[in-house]
């Protein structure tokens, strides 16, 4: 009586494993193939290899956060691959392969994605110290084209539209991904811009050597009042940008400047930007170089760009709109340091 005891709870427990066994494995798969579509998303939607890196950085975060949950799931991965060695079953092959995958997907999106060129400061000042008529150009142009209280934000990357709103008094319309021209054409007439015009306005990008441009003419912020956005680089999820002002900038918005390090006060009415999707990952490495060289010619150094400005564009005020992170700010509250 007692042996048929014994092989009842030895038949139990032989259940009990061979259910946990089974569990574990669907466990291990899944999280395998999960890792592997997550790597397969990020790549696809990775313009470069900077940015896979940068949309890496808020899935570390969002781990590191929920430790655990993690935790238990990293365990279970280095388990996982460590158990698959050596691979003496078709299953532990299986696991081993999947985990080779994983590791050739993210070695292979990494060397065949583009290499963007690295931005900083330095940069921006050489392009803006040789291009900067065509840049008040074409926001001069812009300006000009669109009625009074509308706006419009137009940016490219590796000449893909990533970003094509506009906005009048009455309505805001996204007009990425309309290939129609006659419908394109429509939409763009509601803020008195025409298809000549817009095509025009490209042709002054290209001219300027910028990918982007972003104004406003009735700003919902009052800090955003007479700025205009040139974008200029992206970096990974960085973008770097040429803040234009038809005005001096108050003591007051100075001092804030420079004191973020997104951001660096060029002269009296230009700010360079920089702007990333999480915290951290924007800023200028080398901002107390170009500083020091402000600081010690003094804001008069290319204060004549107000000038310029003033003349090209007559009374008509240049503003502009929130970033697309929505990050919608003006030095000091944007959040992050």
């Amino acid at each position: 009586m007692l042996n048929l005891h014994t092989k009842h709870y030895l038949a139990i427990e032989m259940k009990i494993k061979s259910a946990l066994g089974y569990s574990y494995r669907m466990v291990e798969i899944l999280l395998i193939l999960s890792i592997t579509a997550g790597i397969l998303s990020i790549g696809l939607n990775s313009h470069d290899n900077a940015e896979m890196g940068g949309l890496l950085s808020p899935c570390i975060v969002a781990i590191v956060w929920m430790w655990f949950v993690s935790l238990p799931l990293f365990v279970i991965y280095v388990v996982s691959f460590l158990r698959s060695i050596p691979p003496s079953s078709i299953y532990k092959k299986a696991v081993l392969s999947l985990h080779f995958l994983n590791v050739a997907l993210w070695v292979l999106f990494y060397l065949f994605l583009p290499k963007p060129e690295p931005c900083d400061a330095a940069l921006m000042e050489k392009h803006y110290m040789t291009h900067h008529d065509d840049m008040y150009d074409l926001i001069r142009y812009v300006s000009s084209s669109i009625d009074d209280g509308c706006s419009i934000d137009l940016q490219y990357r590796n000449d893909e539209v990533v970003t094509f709103t506009i906005r009048s008094k009455r309505s805001f319309k996204e007009l990425k991904g309309i290939e129609n021209e006659y419908e394109l054409g429509t939409k763009l007439h509601s803020i008195g811009l025409s298809m000549q015009e817009l095509k025009e306005i490209q042709s002054k990008m290209r001219k300027a050597g910028v990918i982007g441009v972003e104004v406003d003419k009735d700003p919902i912020s009052v800090w955003d009042a007479g700025k205009s956005i040139l974008l200029f680089r992206w970096y990974g999820v960085n973008r770097y940008q040429f803040a234009l002002y038809d005005h001096t900038l108050t003591e007051t918005e100075r001092d804030e400047v420079m004191r973020l390090h997104q951001f660096i006060l060029y002269n009296d009415s230009v700010v360079f930007e920089s702007y990333g999707g999480y915290p951290g990952g924007r800023g200028f490495p080398d901002k107390d170089k170009i500083q020091v060289k402000v600081d010690e010619i003094g804001t008069d150094a290319t204060a004549v760009t107000s000038a310029v400005l003033k003349a090209k564009e007559g009374k008509k005020t240049l503003l502009h709109i929130p970033d697309t992170f929505g990050n919608y700010c003006f030095m000091g509250t944007f959040w992050g340091d």
